[in-house]
């Protein structure tokens, strides 16, 4: 039994669910209110026989990592490690260097804990630090609750003051040093690295410290300073705020992006708690990833002014050069396209008042916070006015600039609908011809294609690795052990994509929705389905993101999932036999009657639920919630009758 199972296995989902919601039993099932949806009748059900849960508000369904992870926004490392714990599971033994590691590590996160105090209570009580009190009430408007709750601080103007403080609680030198608390020069002299700034702690998404961003108080240089790079500290993997803001981005369904860590604060101040900031002005595919796993839209909140809009033709303008030479430059809008493709997300921006911060809108005027972030635009759009605003359309010089310079964030765009729409939005603007634009998009792509693989600074803690199997403690993807029915119809995708045409015609014709991702519970195996399909029509692996195709072999690797599938009762022989012998008439006999029981069992779990949800809304009197059901209850009650009859006709068939 692998540790995942054994943790599976040890833990109760209904114990688990509980811990976060209300729940009361109903028959063998229990019911409460969605945790991801505002709704006036409960219709979340967890099922104890199968250890799986069902949202009929949101329609997320899976097992307990699947609850755990959507309701924590965490990866399934970060699922695995915690339910682990609560199993009382041990992960992996751990090599005497990975215990010196993690105890060093500890270290390090004591010593920015014990900082963050010291801070917090010289700004509340030193008198060096009044200036700073003053900025913080006079200029940001915060309250003493709102400086408390985020545990803001101030560094004294002294180079040794916090050496000195922390040394005599037992820190060395050294792990101040490896905690990013304190600079080395060229001599060998150590100082502390913040002096007379306000502090502000920086959390990750667990809300342990991993560092701090800091402001000048007088005009010096640099305004803000960042911790260096530590152990703890990766800038391109955090986002400010994130673990106040994760709730309240999940149930609004909107990730608000600022650039600010004072504008963070001052709009959770205000009320409006979905908003947070990355660690500087380059948007990483990691911090992209982790907003995309809470919410399907992700606004960008920029400034307005001429400086927001350089910084976009610079950083396209590099990537364009880029395309002439053997490096490249993550950048921005470019890397902000291709990550909205590679995860199905809304990217979106929102242009503030000039010379408006976001936390002053919120204070002054919260209504028009509200109308901007409602109202904010596809980020293509936005991306494409910049540039052409910035070129003649009456000069071919210029026409030809604007093009050029868009080209490379052009190409990037996989969906030929989206590339068809920006051709003739861009092509419409320059008063060119679509055919015009589209030659010079060609002529990139055909140098781009010229260039070796490229990869991304930014994105290489998000690549799997090529081969081998990841340990337990850090799978390469997030899956938990899915049902052996789901794992059964997968493997045998796996060994032949091509029988999807042929479940999906049987399908068809019992007047049943075609598969899709979701018929799949488990994470991982909508990610491998959906792998599995562009395969199926053609497309190689790597042909739309060659990281998740790489993380979904590596899973295949690390789980053995054909292996796992002949596990199944009176199966495992005859699996193992046709597999060998790519019998592809038994493949596809067992494929198809892998697809339309999953698709009964669906229906049998939809229609033991619903009956629930419409004696709830009759006594509420919610008739739209009523009539919602009823349609759903009669929609299940066909596609189960559907579902059997398919089957006992391929029954008979066979």
């Amino acid at each position: 039994m692998s540790v995942v199972d054994e943790v599976r296995s040890r833990l109760d989902i209904v114990e688990v669910v509980g811990a976060y919601i209300p729940l009361t039993r109903v028959g063998k099932n229990y019911r409460g209110f969605s945790p991801f949806k505002t709704e006036r009748t409960p219709s979340f059900f967890v099922f104890p026989h199968t250890q799986t849960f069902k949202d009929f508000s949101s329609g997320a369904q899976g097992d307990v990592f699947t609850f755990v992870m959507l309701k924590e926004g965490w990866t399934f490392a970060e699922a695995l490690r915690e339910l682990a714990r609560r199993a009382g599971v041990a992960l992996a033994p751990q090599t005497p260097e990975q215990q010196r590691r993690q105890q060093h590590e500890q270290r390090l996160r004591a010593a920015l804990e014990a900082a963050t105090e010291y801070f917090h209570h010289l700004l509340l009580s030193a008198p060096q630090a009044e200036a700073c009190r003053r900025y913080l009430r006079e200029q940001r408007r915060l309250s003493h609750e709102t400086i408390t709750a985020w545990r803001l601080g101030y560094s004294l103007d002294d180079y040794h003051a916090l050496t000195h403080y922390l040394t005599a609680k037992g820190f060395t030198a050294q792990e101040l040093l490896d905690a990013g608390l304190l600079v080395e020069n060229e001599e060998g002299r150590r100082y502390d690295r913040f002096r007379g700034r306000l502090m502000i702690p920086i959390r990750d998404a667990r809300g342990e410290v991993v560092g701090f961003g800091s402001r000048s108080l007088d005009g010096s240089e640099p305004k803000y300073m960042n911790s260096p790079q530590t152990a703890l500290f990766d800038k391109g993997q955090l986002l400010f705020g994130l673990d106040r803001a994760r709730a309240a981005i999940r149930d609004a369904g909107v990730a608000v992006l600022v650039e600010g860590y004072m504008d963070v604060i001052g709009c959770h101040q205000a009320g409006f708690t979905n908003v947070v900031a990355g660690m500087g002005t380059s948007l990483t595919e990691a911090q992209l990833r982790a907003l995309r796993r809470l919410a399907p839209r992700i606004v960008l909140a920029l400034d307005a002014d001429t400086a927001g809009q350089r910084a976009v033709l610079r950083s396209l303008d590099i990537a364009r050069t880029a395309l002439d030479h053997e490096t490249v430059v993550t950048f921005d809008a470019r890397g902000a396209v291709r990550a909205q493709a590679q995860l199905n997300a809304d990217l979106r921006v929102a242009l503030l008042p000039e010379g408006k911060d976001p936390d002053e809108i919120v204070l002054e005027a919260p209504q028009q916070w509200q109308q901007l972030v409602a109202e904010a635009r596809p980020i293509l759009d936005y991306v494409i006015e910049v540039v052409v605003k910035q070129h003649s359309a009456a000069d071919a010089f210029q026409k030809s600039q604007a093009v050029r310079t868009l080209a490379p964030l052009l190409i990037e765009l996989t969906d030929p609908i989206q590339r068809d729409s920006a051709v003739q939005q861009l092509a419409q603007q320059l008063r060119l011809s679509a055919r015009a634009v589209m030659q010079v998009l060609r002529e990139f792509e055909r140098a781009a294609k010229r260039q070796p693989p490229r990869t991304s600074p930014h994105s290489s803690s998000e690549q799997a690795p090529s081969s081998g199997a990841p340990s337990a403690a850090e799978p390469a993807s997030p899956v938990a052990p899915p049902p052996a029915l789901e794992l059964h119809l997968i493997a045998l995708l796996f060994r032949k994509p091509e029988l999807l045409f042929d479940i999906n015609a049987v399908l068809a014709r019992a007047g049943l929705e075609l598969m899709s991702e979701d018929d799949f519970s488990n994470p991982a195996l909508r990610r491998g389905f959906h792998t599995l399909q562009r395969v199926a029509l053609g497309a190689p692996f790597g042909s739309e993101s060659s990281d998740e195709d790489e993380a979904w072999l590596v899973l295949l690797a690390d789980y053995d999932l054909l292996g796992h599938a002949s596990r199944l009762p009176a199966a495992r022989l005859e699996v193992e036999r046709h597999l060998d012998e790519n019998d592809a008439h038994w493949l596809r006999e067992q494929a198809i009657q892998a697809a339309l029981r999953l698709r009964e069992l669906r229906a049998h779990q939809d229609r033991a639920a619903l009956p629930y949800l419409i004696e709830d809304a009759r006594r509420a009197g919610d008739q739209e919630a009523l009539q919602r059901y009823n349609l759903r209850l009669t929609q299940a009650l066909q596609q189960l009758l559907r579902a059997q009859k398919a089957r006992r006709l391929r029954s008979a068939l066979v």
